[in-house]
């Protein structure tokens, strides 16, 4: 006696296994979604986060933030002084934790 190859309760679960699948793709495509969907929000949070006086801030401020994509997009043609800017917003969390 031969087993039908694909029988229906095994359809059954292979169904729910991509429904499940599917949900969780869509599940994590709207939490990635949410900081591009919602940037000030994010924003605020970071200036609210800041100024809730913890004193872990590793220095991800806004202006770091801004200082680190300046300096990622222009920071070759600046030469010289390009490379040492790059340098100090990369050294600038280290001497901050330091002087705390």
């Amino acid at each position: 006696m031969s087993l039908p190859l694909s029988s229906s309760n095994d359809l059954a679960v292979r169904k729910d296994l991509v429904r499940l699948r599917m949900e969780m793709h869509r599940q994590q495509v709207l939490y990635h979604s949410q900081p591009l969907a919602h940037p000030f929000q994010r924003i605020k949070g970071m200036v609210v986060s800041r100024d809730s006086g913890s004193e872990h801030h590793n220095g991800r401020g806004p202006l770091m933030i801004a200082a680190t994509l300046g300096l990622t997009l222009f920071g070759r043609r600046l030469g010289k002084i390009g490379k040492l800017a790059r340098v100090g917003v990369m050294l600038y969390p280290l001497i901050r934790r330091l002087r705390h």
